[in-house]
């Protein structure tokens, strides 16, 4: 209509006033056009939609031990818990009866409370539970010796009992669960996963996989490798040939004992993955907030119990991590990238706005893509230098006849793809995962047969699978020459090896993670050598 009234009024002063009547006109239809634009950003925003929706969603399920009225009687028994926990800790038969129950007390054990729902009454069973976990981890010098003592006091058999489920550790059974279609569950360490407020929902690793294409983690999946992470594509090597000058601009003078300053190096992972991800150098600034990944990532396997109990401290923090991540990607404009990736999913797994599959991508970018190449990189800077890294166990490494920093690095340049294998052999960033059992199972626990329910949370543990001595013989020692590197299970898979395409949860990063703590080492040793070696590799599953 407003179109029509200037045509008119234009034909009217054509003759007296034509200057007027084409400034009139240009006004309109400039008003217009940013009255176009304005709705079009507004149906954008719309599409997009609101982070805190996102964080602040309902609660997945919240059990009866994990009511926020428990958090009083916690602290007022919080004396006895720490004494019973501290006997747990130390104590291995007690450790066994806080897991699964005494023998003469059967109903008086986490196991048991599990079974019947996690009911409010038997909140101290995980109270104590908890507390002696933590002494054995203090105790036990880091996760692996953590591991190793749980199997010990479980008499050294196929499982032993921790959280909310049972573990297996042998090789043959880590292999065969990551053989199989995975039941997986919005869960972490063999406990369910606070969620959506510290984990987001609907992420990989909590998607079950089958041999259906068209299942929801198929799905995401795909749509990750192409694109994101499809290593093949000529932008992936265009990206890796740059980083050279990336690290060099932003590292001038680099030095290998650069890299124990922590801070930095999370930081400098970070602009790393990102650019490799979505073309974007990030400022230092930006680094660092997004080094929380790294940073933050005990806060991730404190369950909700625990997580209340210090008033949601951690769930709060890792909320403003996810929502300054989010802002990172808002301010280099790349809204339309998760736009047309959220497009590009079937109809059924399109999510109803944008912003919580960018936010889901994000965070499996940040938990697993950033703090795994960062622990990997911690782990290889320790090691360049004959250390042992902080959060490693430290009674089960040993370097052997690499007792020089000299040799170690001459390892390196001889052949990184076997050094970075045997290091993440040794000190894996993943150590265990976790899925449920698609069956009733009967398993042996301290000499007790126990059944299973299908359904219930069952973890196959990498980190032991690959100290398999038949496999890896005198497995604590740093050999970056053995034969069997290939079938190491670092990457939820054999990563290399002939059966590799039987893996269908490898992780999908995998490249993308190697190829930068090449790079990173290539600048920091000054080696001369090229990025990546480049050879013959099959497409990314």
């Amino acid at each position: 209509q407003d179109h029509w009234l200037i045509f008119s009024f234009s034909l009217f002063t054509s003759s007296h006033n034509q200057p007027l009547s084409l400034s009139i006109l240009g006004m309109k239809m400039e008003q217009a056009s940013l009255l176009g634009a304005e709705e079009e950003k507004a149906e954008q925003e719309k599409k997009w939609g609101n982070i805190d929706d996102v964080l602040y969603a309902p609660l997945g399920p919240v059990s009866g031990d994990e009511s926020w009225w428990l958090v009083p009687f916690f602290w007022l028994t919080l004396p006895i818990t720490l004494i019973a926990g501290v006997i747990g800790g130390l104590c291995q038969s007690v450790f066994v009866g806080y897991a699964i129950g005494f023998r003469c007390l059967p109903c008086d054990g986490l196991l048991p409370s599990v079974l019947k729902g996690r009911p409010w009454y038997l909140a101290a069973a995980l109270w104590r539970f908890i507390v002696a976990a933590l002494v054995a981890l203090a105790t036990n010098s880091g996760r692996l010796g953590l591991y190793l003592w749980e199997k010990s006091a479980f008499g050294n058999h196929e499982h032993w009992y921790h959280g909310e489920g049972c573990w297996c550790w042998s090789y043959t059974d880590c292999v065969a669960v990551l053989k199989s279609n995975q039941a997986r569950k919005p869960a972490f360490g063999c406990v369910k996963a606070c969620m959506p407020d510290l984990f987001a929902s609907n992420i990989l690793i909590f998607l079950p996989n089958s041999d259906a294409s068209e299942c929801e983690w198929a799905a995401i999946r795909r749509a990750l490798h192409e694109h994101l992470l499809d290593h093949t594509t000529l932008t992936y090597s265009q990206r890796l040939a740059e980083l050279k000058s990336k690290l060099e601009s932003s590292w001038p003078s680099p030095k290998l004992t650069d890299l124990n300053d922590k801070t930095f190096l999370r930081m400098l992972v970070c602009q790393c993955v990102y650019y490799m991800l979505f073309g974007i150098w990030v400022s230092d600034d930006d680094g660092k907030t997004l080094s929380g990944w790294r940073s933050n990532a005990s806060i991730f396997i404190i369950p909700r119990t625990f997580q209340r109990v210090i008033f949601n401290y951690g769930i709060k923090k890792v909320q403003t991590l996810r929502r300054n991540t989010v802002d990172i990607i808002r301010k280099h404009q790349l809204e339309p990238f998760f736009t047309k990736m959220n497009e590009s999913l079937p109809a059924k797994y399109q999510r109803s706005a944008t912003v919580k599959l960018c936010d889901e991508i994000l965070f499996a970018a940040g938990f697993a893509g950033i703090g795994g190449t960062c622990a990997g990189i911690e782990t290889m800077t320790a090691f360049l230098q004959v250390k042992i890294p902080d959060e490693a166990s430290k009674n089960h490494i040993k370097f052997g006849e690499y007792d020089t920093p000299e040799k170690m690095l001459a390892a390196y340049i001889k052949d990184p793809d076997a050094y970075i294998r045997e290091s993440f052999r040794l000190d894996p960033p993943v150590t265990s995962c976790t899925t449920s059992l698609t069956e009733e199972k009967v398993v042996t626990l301290d000499g007790r047969q126990i059944t299973l329910p299908e359904g219930m949370l069952y973890n196959y543990t990498q980190s032991i699978a690959n100290r398999d001595p038949e496999l890896f013989p005198d497995s604590d020692y740093f050999k970056p020459e053995r034969a069997n590197l290939k079938k190491a299970l670092t990457w939820n898979g054999a990563w290399g090896a002939d059966d590799e395409h039987e893996f269908p949860r490898l992780c999908p990063g995998r490249y993308l993670s190697v190829d930068i703590v090449k790079a990173v080492f290539a600048h920091a040793t000054g080696c001369n050598r090229e990025l990546v070696r480049r050879e013959e590799r099959g497409a990314c599953c």
